[in-house]
């Protein structure tokens, strides 16, 4: 056996699936060839990294951030590549096939779906991208259609699901080789439904270029990722790839890029509101709860459905918004729906309440890592929160990404929070007090806030720091549960160190 993301394949029939002739790989896939025969030809495997080649094997030539695979062609040829895919022609050695296409990345994802004979086709397939929201939105989705009878596979950042069946997340959207083989899992299971996140870098790197989806849905845009994007018009081109594709789009209509993201749409194009009665899905009757979510009609021409979101935040009401009208177009019915809903109390780490023994303090830890995530998290903490109720922020800032949001989350956690501590978070190759020092350039320096560099020794200042009835915000992990420093990935559960933190806490004023 051989383990391919997670899951376990015969090697025999693994081996068996990629010698595919190429006739069968390029199908849908614009290309020429000097060579007459080529269509005929196979292959032994399909790589992308020149590390990784074996002979007979069909080298593609990426376009990466930082290098390029068409400078590794000739060494992989030399290793014993039989065919090459690149975006130009090139001087190989003879009996080393080259064919020449005008997107590599387009050719990655589809040869992929080819290998596994275009496994989405076998489903209805729903997309949700969007700075934040796409995780939610996607578990709202599986309970809705669970609860419909339906057998779900779900492709996201917390975790990928084959129906009950959990498993590890590497990264949103997987690179096509682990993508495509996750999906022809899914389909061999049964699975009737595919509910996936779309991320801008998947979208701007074609690894969904197979991929047609039934309803695709947009829940706003925000900046983050121009360390790669650079632009926000870059990045909300990369985000309207995907209502290119769609049968169907779900635009939320109170974010200001819905109508950028509405005018780029190929078909069927729907509008969501919170705020506008005007648009064909709406909420009525809004009744917010403060950390106990919050109670709406939905409503959709003449069909009322009162919806009962159990997820704190008019962000999550939103969300729930854009699940119910995929939902609905999708042909599910009110009843459903609304039980789904319901019974939905939670999603990891999306205003997910740690479990204290006690009901004197409220920890809550939320995935917020960009500034307008933070700012929503803060302000509907703030918005239920009761009279003289102290709010204190914890939050830090990811290594080797976009270094421009750091001074904005400093000022926006310290304007809305009453205390903030200012700590690390996955700092990756930098180093963490330099991450630290850009955060600190936006503070509002007459506002109470503390620099703790470690993560564990800041969550255990926190729960000591707290006081009765007060609400501490744990930004910018959420559900991970992981660590990422120079010296590595180690575990790192912030639920469990606040438990532990607690427990010793409460145990020291037993003592006393």
């Amino acid at each position: 056996m051989i383990i391919l993301d997670g899951m376990q394949y015969d090697r025999n029939k693994w081996m068996e699936m990629k010698m595919k002739i190429i006739k069968d790989l390029l199908t849908d896939i614009p290309y020429t060839c000097e060579d007459p025969n080529v269509s005929a030809l196979t292959v032994t495997d399909i790589v992308s990294d020149s590390r990784k080649i074996v002979d007979g094997c069909m080298f593609i030539c990426l376009r990466g951030e930082h290098s390029d695979g068409h400078d590794y062609a000739l060494q992989a040829a030399q290793m014993g590549a039989s065919v090459i895919v690149s975006e130009y022609l090139l001087q190989l050695p003879r009996g080393c096939v080259n064919i020449v296409t005008p997107n590599t990345r387009y050719a990655d994802a589809m040869i992929w779906r080819n290998v596994y004979d275009d496994p989405a086709a076998a489903m209805r397939v729903l997309a949700v991208t969007g700075t934040n929201g796409k995780t939610s939105i996607t578990y709202m989705l599986k309970a809705i259609l669970e609860e419909a009878g339906e057998k779900v596979g779900v492709i996201g950042t917390i975790r990928n699901y084959i129906g009950q069946e959990a498993l590890e997340s590497n990264m949103t959207t997987p690179l096509p080789a682990q993508l495509y083989s996750l999906i022809a899992k899914m389909r061999d299971a049964g699975c009737t439904y595919l509910v996936m996140e779309a991320s801008s870098h998947a979208l701007a790197f074609d690894k969904l270029a197979g991929i047609s989806p039934e309803v695709a849905i947009f829940t706003n845009l925000t900046p983050e990722h121009l360390d790669y994007h650079k632009n926000m018009e870059n990045y909300a081109q990369a985000k309207a790839k995907l209502f290119a594709m769609a049968g169907c789009s779900i635009i939320n209509h109170d974010t200001p890029y819905g109508a950028y993201m509405f005018e780029r749409s190929q078909n069927k194009r729907v509008y969501v509101s919170k705020e506008n009665a005007e648009v064909p899905y709406h909420a009525e009757n809004i009744r917010m709860k403060g950390i106990r979510g919050s109670e709406y009609d939905f409503v959709s021409g003449d069909e009322r459905i009162h919806i009962t979101c159990h997820i704190a935040g008019e962000f999550s009401l939103s969300n729930s918004l854009c699940a119910i009208a995929a939902a609905k177009e999708l042909g599910i019915g009110g009843v459903t729906i609304e039980k789904a809903m319901a019974e939905l109390n939670s999603v990891a780490g999306r205003m997910e309440r740690v479990p204290l023994p006690t009901d004197d303090l409220t920890m809550i830890v939320d995935y917020a890592h960009t500034p307008d995530a933070l700012a929503n998290v803060l302000d509907s903490i703030r918005s239920c929160r009761k009279e003289n109720q102290r709010l204190v922020c914890l939050f830090g800032c990811g290594g080797d990404r976009d270094r421009t949001k750091r001074p904005v989350m400093g000022s926006i956690a310290t304007a809305k929070a009453d205390f903030t501590i200012i700590t690390s978070d996955n700092s990756r190759t930098e180093d963490p007090m330099k991450i630290i020092a850009d955060i600190l350039e936006g503070v509002n320096t007459i506002a109470g806030y503390t620099v703790i560099p470690d993560r564990r020794t800041a969550l255990y200042y926190a729960v000591n720091y707290a006081q009765t009835d007060d609400i501490v915000l744990v930004a910018g992990k959420g559900h991970e549960d992981y660590e990422i420093t120079k010296e590595g990935k180690r575990p790192f559960s912030e639920k469990k160190i606040i438990m532990e933190a607690y427990e010793k806490k409460i145990g020291k004023e037993t003592e006393q």
